[in-house]
């Protein structure tokens, strides 16, 4: 199976546990996200790096520039990730994405003024991302799964499987692909 990841960072290969992704709704430490296409990887990989470095405008009494700190934009990688067929449980209708955050939704605690069983949908503030998260993966791992394919997920630039992957250990990074600015 090949599948793409985005990323602002460059790796050789994947560590064995999920990293913090620029993913919405808390999903993003389940796993590792990937999606079917190139193009709808693409998104993922354009972000920003905080940096400190001396101020060209600032200044101490003394002449001596102050340090700042600030955002830069950032044009990261895709990568071409090859993993041999994995279990995966399949989420399938016309609304998937929401399907599967319902499934989740039995692993979160949500907090919403006004409303006595919030939900994703709620916009809710989710209280115990990392709890619900490795709730959720041990949940499917116990049943055999090795990830998660989301099928036919709306993102900004299309429709895609959206794949999540609990550990880096099977996946090889077949090509490298920088996006150029």
């Amino acid at each position: 199976m090949i599948i793409y990841h985005g990323s602002i960072n460059k790796f050789d290969h994947f560590p064995k546990e999920a990293v913090v992704q620029n993913l919405p709704y808390g999903i993003d430490t389940i796993g590792f996200w990937f999606t079917s296409d190139v193009d709808s990887a693409k998104p993922f990989a354009i972000g920003t790096e905080t940096v400190i470095q001396k101020s060209n405008t600032e200044f101490w009494e003394d002449g001596e520039p102050k340090v700042v700190q600030i955002e830069r934009p950032v044009r990261g990688f895709v990568y071409k990730v090859y993993m041999d067929e994995p279990n995966l449980k399949e989420y399938i209708s016309e609304d998937s994405f929401d399907l599967f955050m319902k499934e989740r939704d039995n692993y979160c605690d949500y907090f919403a003024a006004g409303n006595r069983n919030p939900t994703w949908k709620d916009k809710a503030t989710l209280l115990n991302k990392e709890g619900a998260n490795t709730a959720f993966r041990n949940h499917l791992m116990k049943k055999g799964y090795e990830g998660i394919v989301i099928r036919d997920t709306k993102l900004d630039n299309g429709i895609t499987d959206m794949y999540c992957i609990f550990s880096g250990d099977s996946l090889f990074i077949a090509e490298v692909i920088p996006l150029d600015d």
